[in-house]
């Protein structure tokens, strides 16, 4: 994901620079971001995804969102199935509070995601093991950052 960090540091730039006192502000004036994570899940794999994300990565990115790093966070799938090319199984949008955080750096987004899994998740070896069986249940997965107008 950090090769879309120079678009999103320009899309959630503040006007000015801030200045080294004003930095523990920048978060407060950061411009939000939305992104779409779509997964494309092999055929026959939905249930067992779904119960691994539910598992596994819903409960970090709920503890992020409590901790104010993530605004936002909806779970669609589509109501109708779509043709190969272009169907996707599940849509994640994330509201981040600013760029940074969307690309996890600069405002201490990894460090904190790190340590909410540890935490949730002591046993690491299971933890890896079972995030392993989910990213192979991934036949394809893409990220579109969309500019919402709300």
């Amino acid at each position: 994901m950090l090769s879309i960090l120079p678009l999103l540091l320009v899309a959630g730039a503040p006007e000015a620079a801030p200045s080294a006192g004003a930095a523990t502000s920048v978060a407060a004036k950061a411009t939000p971001v939305t992104i779409e994570y779509y997964y494309r899940i092999r055929w026959g794999g939905m249930d067992e995804f779904r119960a691994l994300y539910a598992k596994n990565h819903q409960p970090i990115l709920d503890e992020m969102k409590r901790l104010g790093f993530i605004a936002r966070i909806e779970t669609t799938t589509p109501f109708t199935h779509m043709a190969g090319g272009t169907r996707w199984d599940l849509r994640v949008t994330i509201t981040y509070r600013g760029a940074e955080d969307a690309v996890g750096d600069g405002t201490g987004y990894e460090a904190a995601a790190d340590a909410v899994g540890a935490r949730l998740f002591p046993d690491l070896a299971t933890f890896k093991a079972e995030e392993a069986k989910r990213f192979a249940l991934v036949e394809e997965h893409w990220d579109v950052i969309v500019d919402r107008q709300e």
